[in-house]
Order: C-alpha cells, then sequence, then structure tokens
C-alpha cells in the first residue's frame, strides 16, 4: 500500500517535504503544524495521531505498532521547547533526547558535531542507536557535514524542523536541495503477519496495591483520590484524600465517591461520573474523559525520619487503579483492563493463552480485554497472556503477549566512555633572528599559563605535572628595536637540562603593551602578537625544575628569578579525574536530556581543571518514578520518611520538587558508596517534575559526588567544585572570615587560559551589572554566558590550587602499564594499581600490602575496586520502616544491568571462598542467574544492603538480602526481588526458592513467540499441568527452553534435582525429547544444515540499519510457520570466532520465497563483523539441524563502500599553538537581558556536609 496520499494535505500545504539523501530518509516539517502537533495524540484514538505514528514508522524503517515495549530512540539537536517528548503521547512509542547547551550554533563551531558525533557513529563511544536525528533548520555546516556523512555511511534518517521565522542555513538548505523525490511510502499494515507484540504493563508495587475488593480492603478504605483528564476540553481534574463517609459496604463506598466526585464536576463544568459496584468491581462512567487514576487509601504510622523511638500518621494508598491504555470513558476498579491494536488489517482477535493466576475475558466487539486476579494481592508479581489476530486470508497473525508486572526488569545501561587530555601542541619554532640586544629593552613580566596566566611570584601559581604550559614574556623597547632571539631552558632538579624553545614574538618590541579587551573570551594568538611565547612540553613540567629565559644567549635576571636567571615554579601532582554522570527524567515520559552532551563537554573539563586527564563514563538517560525523602517540606510532612509525587497529595507534599534534588544527590551517594574509592567522581543530573510551589534548590554535593538539575554549570559547580573540596565563594569561616581570597563575586586578576581552544577567560561579562561573570561557586545561580559557547565557567586561580591540595590527599586510580601483567603492586588491588600523593617527595607513590596501613586505618583494600568496566548489575534500595515493623509501602529497588567496578570477591557463605569473612558485615545476599547450564545461586556477605555491585553472570532472576547474625546464619529478610522479564522466575513460581514444586509454570507461548521445551526423561512432566514425576527425577533430570524473541535465540535449562544450581548445574549435552508444539515436530531429522553464502555490500559495522533480500528457494523450505534469528559472527586478534546474540531487534518476512531481512547492527563501539548468520528452523527441539544464510562482506571489491570517518572523534588531537579559533561575540540562542533577578540570599547549611544550595528567581 502506498502511504504517500495519507500526508497529501501537509505535503500540498507546504508543512511537509520527504526525500531521500543516499540510503537515508528525509522529512522537513513546519514547526506547530498539525501533523507534529499530533504526536501528543493517542495514534489509535485519533486520525492525526495515527498520522504522525505513520511518519516515524516511515523514518525509522523498522515495523512499528502503538504501545509496544520497543521505543524509538531519537536524538535531537533542539530545545525541549522546539522538539519535546515530555509531551508526546505515551503509545506513540519515542523516545527523544537532547542537550541542556546553545541549540544555535555559527558556521566552523566543531562543539556543535562533537555532540553528535560518538552517538552516531560506529566508532563512537556509545552503546544506544538513534534511529532519527532531528536538527533545526539552521544547523551549522558542521553538524550538517557530519549528518550526511551518518546518513550515508548508517541508513539512518533526519527530521529537519523548520521555524517559519528562521531562515534556513546555507548548509541545510544546500542538503535538502540535494534530496531525491520520494515516490511511494511502503508500511506494513499487517505487521503482525510477520512480527510479534509485546507489551508490559507496569502495576503499582503489590505493596500499595490490592488487586481484588476484599472485605479487609473495604474496612480500610478511609479516603480516595481521583485523577479524571477532558478529552475535550484538555483540562486534568484531581481530587486527594477525600474521606469516605460511609464504608458498610461497597455500593455505599460507590455512591459515597459519586456524590464527592460529581460535586467537582459540576464546579469545573464537566460532565458527571456514574459509580456502580457489579461483579466484585467499582465501575466509574463519563462521557469525554479518561480516568487516568483511583486511589483508596488509609491512614499508618511510619517511623519519624528523625527519630526512629517516633511514628508519624500517614496517608498511603491501599489500592491504585490505572489505566495504562487510556480507555475512554470508564475505569474498572478491582480489574486490569486494556485494549488490542487496532488494525484494518486484522480481522478480530482470539486468546491463544490464558494466563496462570487469573482470568482473561476478550471483548470480541471492542477488543478490550478484562483481567481479574485470582489473589489480590498478585503474590507472584507478574502474569502473562496472549492472543492472536484472525488474518484476511484465514490465517493466523504473530502472538500478541501481555504481561502484568509490579516490578521493573533490570534496565540496560551501558555508559560511553572517553578519556580527554591535553597534548602538547604542534609548535613551529622560529628562526634565529641573530639581532642585537637592545639597550632600552625592558623585561615586565615572565608568565606560565596551564588553566590561568600566572607570574612566578603569585602565591597562587601551582602547575600540574607532565601537562605543557605555556611561557609568555613581556618586554617593551621605547625606540620599537628589533627583537632578539629568545629563549626558555628548562633543568630538572639536579639542574641537568631536559629542553629548550625558542620563543615566537613580534619583529620589533612593542613601545607599550595593551591590555585585555573588554570582553569574556580573547583569542591568545591576537593577544600574544606583542609578547613572546612559546609551549613548554608536559614532559618537562615537572616538580622542582628550573627555567631560565635567556636573550641572545644571556640569562634574563628580574624580581622573580635569582642572581642567576633561574626560576623554579611551583608544579604539583597530575592527577587523573574518574567521573561518573547519570542522567534521569523523573516521573516524565519520553524525553532525557545531557548536561552539555553526553561526552563532548569532558575535553573542557580537561582543559580548564588542574588535571592532567579526566576519563568520563555517562550512562544513557532513562525515566526513573523513585520514591522521595523529603528535603524542605511543609510541617506536617518533613517528618515522614518517604513520599511518592506519583500517589500523594501534591499540597501536602508541595516542595516534592527540592526532594528531586535531594534523591540525585541520595543517588550519586549511593554510587559513592558502592564504589568506595575517592578516585571516582559522580554527578547525577534529573529533569525534575515541576510543581506549582517550585524550588529554590538546583543541587547538592560533597566531596566526591553530587546531584541536581542537568544545567553544565551547576554540574560543575557540584561534582568539579564541592566534590573537589571546593566551598562557596560566599562563605566565611567559623571566626566569621571569608574563606575565598578575593571578592566573593570576583576571580581576581588573572584570567584564565583555555589550552585546547587557544583563547584566555578574562571573566568580563558586559550583561551583567558588575561587568564581571558571577563565580561558579557563589551560593547562588546566576546564568554563564559564553562567546565561545563554553559549557563550564573557568574556577579562579586560588581554587585551581585548591583542588590541587584536595586532590593530594585523594588515591588515584592506573591502568597496568602492560595490559594482563599486573606487576605494579603484585596484585594487591586487582586490575591496575591505587597511588597516593607524597608531598615531601613530590611524587606518587604506589599502595601495596607493606604501605596501605599507612595511608587507610578503617577502610579495608578488598572494598576499593579491583575490576573495572565489567559487566555487572548496579542493585539500589530504598527503604525504611513503619511503626510495625514493616518495611514502608513506598520502599523500591532499582537494578541496573551495565558495565562498571568491582570490589575484592564478595565472601561466599556456603564455599568459604572470596575475601575473608568480615566479623563487623550485617548483610547477606542470596542471588540466582540464569547461566548457559542452568541455574547458578550464590550466597555472599556483602557490605551494605542500600547499594552494591554484583558480578553479571547471566540474566538476573532472583535475589534476597537478609540481615545476617554473628554465626553466619539469615536472619531477618530486608527484600526480595524478582525478575519479571526471567521465564526461570515464571517456570518456578510455585517453589520456596530451594526446592523443586510439585508443579512448575509452563507456557507453549513467551515474550510474543512459540516457546518450545523438551525434558531429558519421558514422563518426566505432565506438560498439559506442569505436574512433576518426582519418581522420576535424576541427578541428570532437566528441562530445556528455547525461543526466538525480535530475531534473537534465547536458551535456558533447568535442573530438576537441583532446580536453583545451588550445588550442581545442567549436563547440556544430553539428549532432551521435544514436549509441547508437536504438530511442527519433524521426524526426519537432518544433520548437515543446508547454507546459503550471500555477499552484502553494506559495511557490516556498528549503528548501520542493515536490510537485505535474499532468495531462498534452495532451501526447499516446507510449507508453516518458521523461527528466523540472527547470530552475529567476530573474532579477534588472535583470529579466534565468536558468535553472539544482537542486542538489537531483527524482523524477517517471506514473500515467494524471497527472505526480506532487516535490523540494525548494535551499537557497539568499534564493532566490525565477520558476517550475520541467519537461522531458520521449525520446531526448536527437534534436533534438526537450522538452515543457514551466511552474510559477508564484499571484501573482493570494496572500492563502492564508504568507510568511516574517525576524524569526526578524535577529540584528543593536538592543537596548532597560537591558532586562531572563532569566538562568536555572543551565543545568539541566549537571551540578552540583565539577570539581576537571579541573585538571591542563601539558605545555610551544615558545614560539615560541604552541600550545595543554589538559588534561581
Amino acid at each position: 500500500m502506498d502511504n504517500l496520499k495519507i500526508f497529501a494535505d501537509e505535503i500540498q500545504q507546504g508543512n511537509l517535504q520527504l526525500g531521500w539523501y543516499k540510503k537515508g530518509r528525509v522529512a522537513i516539517i513546519q514547526q506547530d503544524t498539525t501533523l507534529i502537533n499530533a504526536l501528543k495524540d493517542n495514534p489509535e484514538q485519533s486520525a492525526d495521531g495515527e498520522k504522525a505514528f505513520k511518519l516515524f514508522s516511515w523514518l525509522s524503517d523498522k515495523p512499528r505498532l502503538a504501545g509496544e515495549n520497543k521505543k524509538t530512540y531519537i536524538l535531537s539537536a533542539l530545545g525541549t521547547k522546539d522538539f519535546s517528548g515530555f509531551s508526546f503521547h505515551t503509545k506513540q512509542n519515542l523516545f527523544v533526547e537532547s542537550f541542556n547547551s546553545p541549540h544555535e550554533w555559527i558556521d566552523g563551531e566543531t562543539r556543535a558535531q562533537a555532540q553528535l558525533a560518538d552517538l552516531l557513529l560506529p566508532s563512537g563511544q556509545w552503546h544506544r542507536h538513534y534511529s532519527i536525528v532531528v536538527l533545526p533548520e539552521n544547523a551549522n555546516d558542521k553538524q550538517v557535514e557530519l549528518i550526511r556523512h551518518w546518513l550515508e555511511l548508517t541508513g539512518g534518517s533526519l527530521l529537519i524542523v523548520k521555524d517559519k521565522h528562521k531562515k534556513p542555513s546555507a548548509s541545510t538548505q544546500q542538503l535538502i536541495d540535494e534530496l531525491r523525490p520520494v515516490e511511494r511510502i511502503e508500511l506494513t499494515n499487517n505487521t503482525l503477519d510477520n512480527h510479534n507484540f509485546q507489551q508490559a504493563i507496569i502495576l503499582p508495587p503489590h505493596s500499595i496495591n490490592s488487586l481484588k475488593l476484599t472485605d479487609e480492603l473495604r474496612n480500610n478504605s478511609q479516603y480516595f483520590s481521583i485523577s479524571i483528564e477532558n478529552t475535550k476540553y484538555n483540562k486534568t481534574l484531581s481530587l486527594h484524600n477525600i474521606p469516605i463517609t460511609e464504608t458498610s459496604s461497597w455500593q455505599q463506598i460507590a455512591h459515597s465517591i459519586e456524590t464527592d466526585v460529581n460535586k467537582m464536576m459540576a464546579v469545573n463544568q464537566l460532565p458527571a461520573v456514574k459509580i456502580r459496584y457489579e461483579k466484585n468491581t467499582l465501575k466509574l462512567v463519563s462521557e469525554n474523559i479518561i480516568f487516568r487514576q483511583f486511589q483508596l487509601k488509609q491512614t499508618k504510622q511510619a517511623i519519624s525520619r528523625y527519630n526512629t523511638q517516633e511514628s508519624i500518621s500517614q496517608v498511603l494508598p491501599i489500592l491504585v487503579a490505572e489505566n495504562p491504555d487510556e480507555l475512554p470513558d470508564q475505569l474498572v476498579v478491582g480489574a486490569i483492563t486494556g485494549k488490542l491494536p487496532n488494525n484494518s488489517y486484522i480481522k478480530g482477535y482470539k486468546i491463544l493463552e490464558q494466563p496462570k493466576f487469573g482470568r482473561l475475558t476478550l471483548n470480541n466487539a471492542t477488543n478490550e480485554w478484562q483481567y481479574i486476579a485470582d489473589n489480590a494481592k498478585f503474590e507472584t508479581h507478574s502474569d502473562q497472556f496472549d492472543f492472536i489476530g484472525m488474518l484476511p486470508n484465514g490465517q493466523q497473525s504473530q502472538p500478541l503477549s501481555i504481561q502484568l508486572q509490579t516490578e521493573n526488569a533490570p534496565q540496560l545501561r551501558i555508559p560511553g566512555k572517553r578519556t580527554f587530555s591535553v597534548p602538547d601542541p604542534i609548535y613551529h619554532e622560529p628562526q634565529r633572528r641573530y639581532n642585537p640586544t637592545p639597550s632600552d629593552m625592558k623585561v615586565h613580566n615572565i608568565q606560565l599559563a596551564q588553566t590561568h596566566l600566572q607570574n612566578m611570584a603569585d602565591k597562587h601559581m601551582s602547575l600540574t605535572a607532565n601537562r605543557w604550559a605555556l611561557l609568555n614574556v613581556e618586554i617593551t623597547s621605547e625606540t620599537v628595536a628589533n627583537s632578539p632571539d629568545i629563549e626558555a631552558i628548562v633543568s630538572n632538579k639536579e639542574r641537568k637540562i631536559i629542553g629548550r624553545v625558542r620563543l615566537t614574538g613580534p619583529d620589533h618590541l612593542p613601545k607599550t603593551l595593551t591590555a585585555f579587551p573588554q570582553q569574556m573570551n580573547v583569542s591568545a594568538q591576537n593577544w600574544h602578537q606583542q609578547r613572546f611565547t612559546a609551549p613548554i612540553k608536559g614532559e618537562w613540567i615537572q616538580p622542582d625544575i628550573n627555567i631560565v629565559i635567556t636573550v641572545n644567549g644571556k640569562p634574563i635576571v628580574t624580581e622573580e628569578t635569582n642572581q642567576y636567571g633561574l626560576f623554579s615554579p611551583n608544579v604539583t601532582l597530575d592527577n587523573h579525574l574518574i567521573v561518573h554522570v547519570d542522567s534521569h527524567s523523573l516521573y516524565q515520559q519520553g524525553h532525557g536530556i545531557y548536561s552539555y552532551s553526553p561526552l563532548s563537554w569532558g575535553k573542557e573539563a580537561a582543559t580548564i581543571l588542574p588535571i592532567g586527564q579526566l576519563t568520563l563514563y555517562s550512562a544513557p538517560a532513562t525515566v526513573s518514578r523513585p520514591s522521595l525523602t523529603p528535603y524542605f517540606s511543609s510541617s506536617n510532612s518533613k517528618a515522614i520518611p518517604l513520599i511518592h509525587p506519583h500517589y500523594d497529595n501534591p499540597e501536602e507534599i508541595g516542595y516534592h520538587p527540592s526532594a528531586q534534588i535531594y534523591w540525585a544527590y541520595n543517588n550519586s551517594k549511593k554510587y559513592q558508596t558502592t564504589n568506595n574509592a575517592n578516585s571516582d567522581y559522580q554527578y547525577t543530573a534529573v529533569e525534575i517534575l515541576p510543581s506549582s510551589v517550585g524550588t529554590a534548590l538546583l543541587g547538592l554535593a560533597s566531596p566526591n559526588h553530587g546531584g541536581g538539575v542537568h544545567e553544565p554549570n551547576v554540574m560543575f559547580h557540584e561534582v568539579f567544585g564541592h566534590g573537589l573540596g571546593l566551598p562557596h565563594t560566599d562563605m566565611k569561616d567559623r571566626n566569621n572570615q571569608p574563606t575565598y581570597p578575593y571578592s566573593y563575586y570576583s576571580h581576581g586578576k588573572n584570567p584564565a587560559y583555555n589550552q585546547s581552544r587557544q583563547y584566555y577567560v578574562t571573566y568580563h561579562d558586559l550583561h551583567s551589572h558588575l561587568q564581571q561573570a558571577m563565580p561558579t561557586m557563589l551560593s547562588s545561580f546566576v546564568p554563564f554566558r559564553s562567546g565561545a559557547y563554553d559549557a563550564f565557567l573557568p574556577h579562579a586561580d586560588a581554587y585551581n590550587q585548591k583542588i590541587h591540595q584536595f586532590l593530594s590527599g585523594r588515591v588515584r586510580w592506573q591502568n597496568n602499564k602492560t595490559k594482563g601483567e599486573d606487576t605494579e603492586d603484585g596484585g594487591f588491588a586487582g586490575d591496575g594499581f591505587y597511588q597516593r600523593w607524597d608531598q615531601t617527595n613530590k611524587q606518587w607513590v604506589t599502595l601495596t600490602q607493606q604501605n596501605y596501613a599507612e595511608y587507610y586505618k578503617l577502610t579495608q583494600i578488598e572494598q576499593f575496586p579491583h575490576q573495572r568496566d565489567v559487566p555487572i548489575y548496579w542493585i539500589q534500595h530504598q527503604f525504611t520502616k513503619m511503626a510495625d515493623n514493616s518495611l514502608h509501602p513506598y520502599s523500591t529497588i532499582t537494578v541496573d544491568r551495565t558495565i562498571g567496578n568491582l570490589p575484592a570477591d564478595y565472601h561466599n557463605l556456603k564455599t568459604g571462598g572470596g575475601r575473608p569473612y568480615d566479623i563487623y558485615g550485617d548483610y547477606a545476599l542470596t542471588v540466582t542467574y540464569a547461566t548457559p547450564n542452568g541455574l547458578l545461586t550464590e550466597v555472599l556477605q556483602i557490605p551494605h544492603a542500600v547499594s552494591f555491585n554484583i558480578a553479571d553472570k547471566g540474566e538476573l532472576v532472583q535475589f534476597t538480602v537478609h540481615e545476617l547474625n554473628d554465626k553466619k546464619e539469615l536472619g531477618q529478610l530486608i527484600s526480595h526481588y524478582n525478575n519479571p522479564d526471567s521465564l526461570a522466575c515464571r517456570v518456578l513460581t510455585n517453589s520456596d526458592g530451594y526446592l523443586l514444586p510439585k508443579q512448575l509454570i509452563l507456557d507453549n507461548y513467551w515474550q510474543g513467540a512459540p516457546i518450545y521445551w523438551a525434558a531429558t526423561e519421558e514422563g518426566l512432566i505432565d506438560f498439559s499441568t506442569g505436574k512433576v514425576n518426582l519418581d522420576k527425577i535424576t541427578s541428570k533430570s532437566a528441562l530445556c527452553a528455547k525461543w526466538v524473541e525480535k530475531g534473537r535465540l534465547h536458551q535456558q535449562y533447568f535442573s530438576l534435582s537441583d532446580p536453583f544450581g545451588q550445588d550442581s548445574q545442567v549436563d547440556t549435552s544430553l539428549n532432551f525429547i521435544a514436549l509441547n508444539h508437536l504438530d511442527t515436530h519433524a521426524r526426519h531429522y537432518s544433520a548437515i544444515p543446508d547454507v546459503i553464502y550471500y555477499t552484502v555490500e553494506q559495511p557490516l559495522v556498528a549503528d548501520v540499519n542493515f536490510e537485505q533480500m535474499v532468495d531462498i528457494t534452495h532451501l526447499n523450505l516446507p510449507d508453516g510457520q518458521y523461527s528466523f534469528w540472527v547470530t552475529l559472527r567476530t573474532s579477534d586478534d588472535q583470529k579466534q570466532i565468536q558468535e553472539s546474540i544482537p542486542i538489537e531487534e531483527w524482523y524477517f518476512s517471506v514473500q515467494q520465497n524471497q527472505l526480506t531481512i532487516k535490523g540494525t547492527i548494535d551499537s557497539t563501539p568499534e564493532l566490525k563483523l565477520d558476517g550475520i548468520i541467519i537461522h531458520i528452523d521449525q520446531h526448536l527441539q527437534d534436533h534438526t539441524v537450522p538452515k543457514l544464510i551466511w552474510l559477508q562482506q564484499n571484501t573482493q571489491n570494496p572500492t563502492g563502500q564508504l568507510a568511516e570517518n574517525t576524524k569526526f572523534l578524535d577529540a584528543n588531537q593536538p592543537v596548532i599553538f597560537n591558532s586562531g579559533v572563532m569566538l562568536p561575540e555572543l551565543i545568539s540562542s541566549m537571551s540578552e537581558e540583565e539577570p539581576s533577578s537571579l541573585y538571591s540570599s542563601v539558605l545555610s547549611i551544615s558545614p560539615q556536609k560541604q552541600a550545595d544550595i543554589l538559588l534561581s528567581a
């Protein structure tokens, strides 16, 4: 079907243009038009919303269904004001990511390009794939240059959003002019014909929810809350904590609530609501509205957060009913309801497989389904059921799987990583002049600069070892004499010459020297025209070096030198910072925002901080809905231990924006607790849920960690200010004396120097009423304006010296010189080694078994990270107790599957392995993984229950945390987590966590696909009931499950003698006998696979959108349903071949023996494939070898293949000394209004905490 016609009106009106650039799809859309505004609409209930959904389906070039789990990731160079995923309807299935940075750039500015390069290119250090990039109409030439390359290389898609009030840039217009027109648009309306559908419905936690209306619930119900949206007028009505006057029956409750709701509906001129109790449910009905949420609540006693001996009353939910599919005009309380996708291609749906823990009904007229749980508390935490669609040709669609869950599955969040440094510049040393030394020559200043331009006598002079420094010598002559030869000679502390360099300068000595102009940024090339300058190599900058400046071979003697012309600048440690940044959008769907960018700002931070190297880890943005600990709050709730903006009365928790900042701070603190090494720094950046109350609090920090909003300068203030031990500039000591050596709004006399960009920062700001930029460490937040697109305002020189002093007391982690050979510390601290700075000898000392106790009395070396950049699970608890000693209902568990650090192996309480047993350790972790050989369970002693890392040994199935007594016995249960995505949790639902249950839960369908079961012996299990024949079980007895989910094969084994793998695992070499789907079971087995070898022209590298059509006639596939899956074939430097399951989804369709293969190669940095293998099988457990299609790169004639341009990613390329840099006078997107209203008084805070409060208007 040609879908181009559905966009005909928009195209004709000039609101939409579609085209091709090379392999990439391009759409140009006008801002504020029907199509882009329709992204706010439900595509299943709005014609315009459906049209917008189809536009993005064409751009993403993947099968999509509204409401499914899969999100399409979009990278936007626009601000949220112009393109905001926060406003998109959830069923549009889009997630936008953007930057808190300038959004309008002058041509030639490479920072606009650097923001995008790592995130898009195959060799970029980023692990999330973006299907679509959004650019403004005035994108600069560097952005367009990169996007052209990306479109051609990967086949991605571009959306250009045009503002009618702005003129397109020349680069954007030229790209638009080169587009090839789109003749027709093919969108597969019959998506379900070839591709399955998965929807996970996240229910409120069972601790605050009942799935059935019971007498106990009725008796406990004291209040109700309701949230209603009027679809006609886009108006929301919310009622909170309204007392229920009559609870003698559910009918009385229904009448009481209906009466109170309709009073407010009448006041707001909204249609009346009818509430009826029928079939053990409450049914709410009205017109032109969507019921968002309904709660029943009860007053409970929680432990005060200030005094564990006191309790405090808190109104908490005991039932929460929500409307996940946004069914209009109705809400059923006591049941879960939803609606299957509307699709003209589907003639109707049928239930394919019933849930195991509830009853499912389907309304065939409306395609609405209803689930009523068997148990009010949903003790299983999850359930699943499946539907199938009836196609016009009489065949059936692929399965549609609906999963209900009260816990979140682990989030896959692999951080990007870049290491930044400031390499020596390229310096073209001048030829000798041979001019005589002028008699009237006068030397004014000898200065050095790394982060600031400083005289030798400056008390804040502090250079970083092993980092190059600018040498600046100022000389004048009244007669403007010819310039002599000026040279610097550098010697070490033994007075041995280690280098010399001739300075560049004017041909004639100036008569006078000009001062810095009154502007924020000054080009070094221009200012140096009157001065003599040269770079001193980084390897020469060492403690106790000596420098002599000579004129025609004779030393210059000044007040700053000794009698021989020697001066010795203060050179100190070269610390290597390791920084982690985490980005969260709180309680808001559809959008993530990064502080300036995920990675590119690392270069600037490495340049303006007094360090040798910065390694930056940035996690991909995510949506989080945590419980909150109140920070500043009204008196009636300040002692409440946990609140939740999604469930609580906003009037009673009015200061929850401050609590969100406090959550960010606590999240960073948990990271620090988990990693326990002060070599690492962490910042949690958040987009907070807006509130009518607002917040003055923007960030909080302590040494090594902080959290706050994603404003770049707030991040710099917190993690590179307080995190590095800096106080506010307006802070006073205990004697009421200033701690900052300058005026609190000043940076002192010395300008900052940007070595990487070759300009000075004078701190002059014409838009400030004080004519200068306010210091970053001022306690009140003042917007920072840069004429050079800087992310941060550098600290004053005095504060950079303080950073040196702070870092001298911190540990430094270093890689082993030779990979795999841990010789530096003899394996004392795992991979790599740790060092401390010896101020006396001015050198780094490696920590070993012999000297460790000199530096650390309480912290054990086992707590330091021993492995870095390894697969882990980061587990975080947020819990507190109620008065009855139960967990607070808002207690939560968060699990991230990521790359991170591991301490020394935890003590294994069962085997005695790992680190020594800690007599002060209070907690035990019992964790179960699904490994290639079945389940594996370990019992470990852990130092903290709140936050810890564990090794990723396979899919996380479940874990428990117990208190641990002094006899090494498990005590009180603290927490229990089941992974709702884990097949093992489903199969072993009825188990006690140790033994095999009498009945297993065995599904025919799982995750939207047939699941194939097999057992080691016949008669082990009755598949129809899941009942196990315990008499037949031997030590070898096992089950095997296989299923293909979106082109990825999954395989799991289950021992029946040791189901949780506490002592043994499965022998996978045994013969397994199929148990289900026997109608497709092959009777004649083939041990030799049929293989088609096919050469492809597309580059087999990361992030490429791959599409290939293959003729499979020669495979002679019999009629029937087939499973298709992909493996990626790679080889390492030693030619060891590996096959892996992709992370990204793959899609297949067959028409007349033509197989279409479509997918995205994983966004794994620098991934290069030897081949892609397609496996084709009918029954996954019948021992017939799958048929194969082997896709190989065309290496014989690669001339037509485009190679990746890695120059876009070279962040550490050395600059040319004294080269020019473009400095726009002002970024056009920034307001020019005077920010006087942003000055505010500072709130007091405990000096011991060294935290920070930032205030804004």
